[in-house]
């Protein structure tokens, strides 16, 4: 213990708050208290405009639907007397708008931002978003296979933001008005060609979908830990935020990790041995991987490169399932339990 830092948290004044060797426990116990604090700041900040333009947060907070603000710098420098705390800039979605705010975590700032331009660009793009329904390729078909999932609405919406999210933000995010209406003018051509790519791959994971409920039923009958299993699994792939959630090069794949299920319930009847044991040896990795995720929500922020690779880990055990249970549809690279336990003590 005697070689780690300690780490002491102050106040606005100084005088020391706590004295802590372990950095996650403080910003898990602290942190939301933290994140007011900032906020409150930031709001005082917004007030002092006309009062103190000197000590006024330096960048145009307020509800926008259009690109009607100034530059937006990477970060802002928000002072309470003698200190001086980093902000960093970010528009909030908003559904009918979007709202520029300013956050203390730069990986949360950057993930709502990404969130917020796909809404500014919907809101500009309106008459498109309209469209959607009836210029979607199988659109109607879609809707069938998903309504008992949720809103159809909703989930068009979602297909749409995607696209925009691929037609417009591939490249660098715009921070001025300039680069933001060249992107429009760069990415409107191809819209409805990307929303017509993800809705083929939506249309084809909602179709093994389908085919796999009516499939399940009699694994249920042969082995009930392997039933819940692939149950939990279909559970994760579709649901009412899949597109919403599922990075577009994880939701691509989907229809394989479905066409997997399928395939380990048809061995299932000559060989549920076989089939407990690859379920043995897949939870051997996803359940330590499982608590990290769980360790990962008490220390938020803490470590955004960390938590984006569990993310990714995520995927990795998906298609672990895919070699074990259904070898013949092949992975994209060479994965076995043995890898991922490598993955998974560097994580560590």
């Amino acid at each position: 213990a005697h070689c780690l830092m300690n780490f002491r948290l102050i106040d606005a004044h100084g005088r020391q708050l706590e004295l802590e060797r372990n950095l996650n426990r403080l910003r898990s116990e602290y942190g939301g208290i933290a994140r007011e604090a900032f906020q409150n700041l930031a709001d005082l900040s917004m007030k002092t405009v006309e009062t103190n333009p000197v000590q006024a947060l330096p960048i145009q907070t307020g509800s926008y639907l259009a690109w009607e603000f100034d530059d937006l710098p990477e970060t802002v420098t928000i002072t309470r007397g003698a200190h001086a705390i980093q902000a960093y800039p970010a528009l909030v979605d908003r559904k009918i708008a979007v709202e520029l705010e300013v956050f203390d975590d730069p990986a949360e700032a950057k993930r709502v931002h990404r969130q917020g331009l796909c809404r500014l660009y919907a809101i500009v793009l309106k008459e498109h978003m309209k469209a959607l329904p009836k210029q979607l390729p199988h659109a109607r078909e879609i809707g069938l296979l998903f309504i008992q999932l949720g809103s159809v609405e909703d989930f068009i919406e979602h297909i749409g933001m995607l696209a925009i999210e691929r037609a417009m933000l591939q490249n660098q995010l715009p921070t001025n008005k300039a680069q933001f209406e060249e992107s429009i003018k760069q990415g409107k051509p191809r819209l409805m060609l990307i929303a017509g790519e993800i809705a083929k791959h939506v249309l084809a994971s909602l179709q093994e979908h389908a085919e796999l409920h009516k499939k399940l039923i009699a694994a249920k009958a042969i082995s009930s830990s392997a039933y819940d299993d692939m149950r939990s699994q279909m559970q994760g792939l579709v649901h009412a935020q899949f597109v919403k959630q599922i990075p577009y090069e994880y939701l691509v794949h989907l229809p394989r990790y479905l066409k997997a299920i399928a395939l380990r319930i048809d061995k299932l009847r000559s060989n549920v041995s076989r089939d407990a044991q690859h379920q043995r040896d897949w939870e051997s990795v996803a359940r330590p991987w499982q608590r990290m995720i769980q360790e990962s929500k008490t220390s938020a922020g803490m470590n955004a490169e960390h938590d984006a690779r569990l993310r990714e880990f995520r995927w990795q055990l998906e298609e672990l399932r895919v070699a074990l249970f259904a070898q013949e549809l092949k992975t994209p690279m060479p994965i076995s339990v043995k890898r991922l336990e490598k993955v998974l003590a560097s994580l560590r």
